[in-house]
């Protein structure tokens, strides 16, 4: 028999402050449906760099667990991005990614992906190798914070400036 389909909806504010000084902050709804080993979502959002624009996001993602325990999966993420200076779309794709509790409330995660943008702006594709990791705490039966470290660009290793380093968190409430 065929296990039914579970809905899970979420609201979450999101920060990713660049060590360079720049910042997106997203704050939106999602509503995630897990079938057997994998899920589907969507995301609607808003977010904003605090210095030129807002713009509205969407996202649109699916996983798939390796195991039974769902510490090794696979994901991709197709986000769309709208604002006035702004008119683009991402794709992101992990292979593999991986999260292990830790404890009861607690959990670490890393993220390794390829990233691909097309801004029709500039009517410029843009590729990159890039990882974040992090830890998950549960706040209550609902709530969770993530604190993350993000590394961008990582096909060139060489550079460690801040442009390509981000510290994020997340802050999540299921209904």
């Amino acid at each position: 028999m065929t296990e039914p389909v579970k809905t899970v909806g979420n609201v979450s504010l999101s920060t990713y402050q660049g060590l360079n000084g720049r910042n997106f902050t997203l704050a939106g709804v999602e509503e995630k449906y897990k079938f057997g080993k994998g899920y589907a979502s969507a995301f609607l959002g808003a977010a904003t760099d605090f210095n030129t624009e807002g713009m509205f996001v969407l996202d649109v993602k699916g996983g798939y667990d390796y195991d039974k325990n769902g510490i090794f999966n696979q994901n991709l993420r197709i986000r769309n991005k709208m604002g006035k200076n702004t008119e683009a779309v991402q794709i992101r794709y992990s292979p593999l990614s991986a999260e292990v509790p830790v404890s009861k409330n607690t959990s670490v995660y890393i993220n390794p992906h390829y990233s691909g943008q097309m801004d029709f702006r500039k009517d410029k594709w843009t590729n990159s190798i890039g990882a974040f990791a992090g830890v998950t705490q549960k706040l209550n039966e609902n709530a969770s914070l993530s604190l993350e470290a993000q590394r961008y660009n990582l096909q060139d290793i060489k550079d460690n400036s801040a442009h390509n380093w981000s510290v994020n968190a997340i802050i999540s409430y299921k209904f």
